[in-house]
């Protein structure tokens, strides 16, 4: 190769890798350019996990560089998607940490790392102010599953992040301050302590919440529910890329990939959401259930004058009723509930009711650094006609009552790729000067 030859390849290179480095440090720009308006937003990132001493202990000469890179690529997906989008809300899907074991000193340690991965604190730890709420979720990473949530996991988790369950409402319609017509609830349910868990308290309280949340929703069921949880609801296999499987210690749930179907199918009938959003589930997932909410032949509960025929038979259940007609509750849930992957849907022809789920893919870097966009929106001119459409990992309803919402994932990219950019970007600050100078 000549030195012409040699220069222009140089000059070529340095411009590929310049273009590079320009779309990876803007892709979240990139990708919100044309993005619509929405009334209200959120930004979902799923299962974070950042690891910490373990790490270093099990790897003692490439931990500390592989924290360090994570957390500067976790930061750069969670501010420049913020940035570039500036939703309303931003929620993460719980398993902030990879472990919950983690000893207290350590604990503080990676909480102060994630507020700055967020964007809620700087390096030194200072608040950063911000008009926008952050919510969070609780991950079998963050108080364990049923078998192994202790005190001190609730206590140190609600006092650094929040009430486990929590609901409230937002109005879409910000032209009438009279009218309720935009009005949604927003809850989020702790879904560690939904199954069996071996200290009752934990469980006792959680279903408090849900138990209240459906008597009123069945007061005002008109205003929609969008309903987040950790871990996705019951589903067959297939549908998803994790298949269900849920192991028990002495009765207690000792792993889960998704709900019991006697839970989900209360969490549906009951609750009647109609969007689900949650983690755990790396890869993701868009599904949706269709919910028959009458039977014509009932199903009978044993030592029981009472059945299983309606939404509302379910729904009138106690704690310990759940728990006693599990196998009855399962029949009646596959009679009732059919899931099923998201595909185009006239809304106006459905006879059932309709609730969408989505499994947020992980932010972590073998996942491609994922982060969603949910927006809702009020169609006061009533125009748009009710219909599902998906797109790729996202889709876009239109309800019958006027609302519209859509969902898109937004991918930073592999982190070997970012990791592999970077190398070269040091070496190419040295070579390429070089190679110019030389020739």
């Amino acid at each position: 190769m000549t030195r012409s030859q040699l220069r222009r390849a140089a000059v070529a290179f340095a411009f590929v890798l310049g273009v590079a480095n320009i779309y990876f440090y803007n892709y979240a720009a990139l990708f919100a350019a044309g993005h619509p308006e929405s009334t209200v937003r959120f930004n979902l990132y799923g299962d974070p996990q950042i690891e910490g001493d373990a790490k270093l202990k099990r790897e003692p000469t490439t931990g500390k560089y592989d924290l360090l890179v994570n957390d500067y690529y976790l930061h750069h997906v969670y501010t420049s998607t913020i940035s570039a989008f500036q939703p309303h809300y931003v929620v993460t899907m719980g398993d902030m940490f990879s472990n919950q074991w983690v000893k207290k000193d350590e604990y503080y340690r990676r909480i102060a790392r994630f507020k700055w991965i967020a964007g809620q604190a700087d390096k030194s730890g200072a608040p950063i102010a911000s008009s926008r709420l952050y919510m969070h979720l609780a991950g079998n990473h963050d108080i364990g599953y049923g078998d192994e949530t202790r005190s001190y996991h609730i206590n140190r988790y609600t006092n650094n992040f929040g009430p486990l369950n929590q609901e409230w409402t937002i109005d879409l319609d910000q032209h009438s301050s009279q009218s309720t017509n935009g009005m949604h609830r927003i809850a989020i349910i702790n879904a560690m302590n939904l199954d069996r868990t071996r200290e009752a308290q934990f469980r006792n309280t959680t279903w408090e919440f849900v138990l209240k949340l459906a008597a009123e929703r069945a007061l005002g069921p008109e205003i929609p529910l969008v309903l987040f949880l950790h871990v996705p609801l019951s589903k067959p296999d297939g549908l998803c890329a994790t298949s269900p499987e849920t192991r028990h210690k002495d009765g207690y749930v000792k792993y889960q990939d998704y709900l019991s179907p006697a839970t989900s199918a209360y969490l549906l009938h009951c609750l009647a959401p109609s969007l689900v959003f949650n983690g755990h589930d790396h890869d993701g997932c868009l599904s949706m259930h269709q919910i028959e909410r009458n039977l014509e032949q009932p199903v009978t509960l044993p030592n029981s004058t009472r059945t299983l025929q309606k939404s509302d038979d379910l729904c009138r259940m106690s704690l310990d009723e759940l728990d006693r007609y599990q196998a009855e509750i399962e029949t009646f849930a596959r009679k009732t509930l059919t899931a099923a992957a998201a595909a185009a849907t006239d809304m106006s022809r459905l006879p059932s009711s309709l609730a969408m789920e989505v499994t947020v893919r992980s932010a972590m870097g073998a996942y491609g650094g994922a982060a969603g966009i949910f927006d809702m929106a009020y169609d006061r001119s009533g125009t748009i006609q009710p219909r599902l459409s998906t797109h790729g990992r996202g889709f876009t309803l239109a309800s019958r009552n006027k609302f519209q919402y859509r969902y898109r994932e937004v991918q930073f990219g592999n982190h070997l790729i970012i990791r592999a950019l970077l190398i070269i970007d040091i070496l190419s600050a040295v070579l390429v000067p070089a190679v110019l100078l030389l020739v």
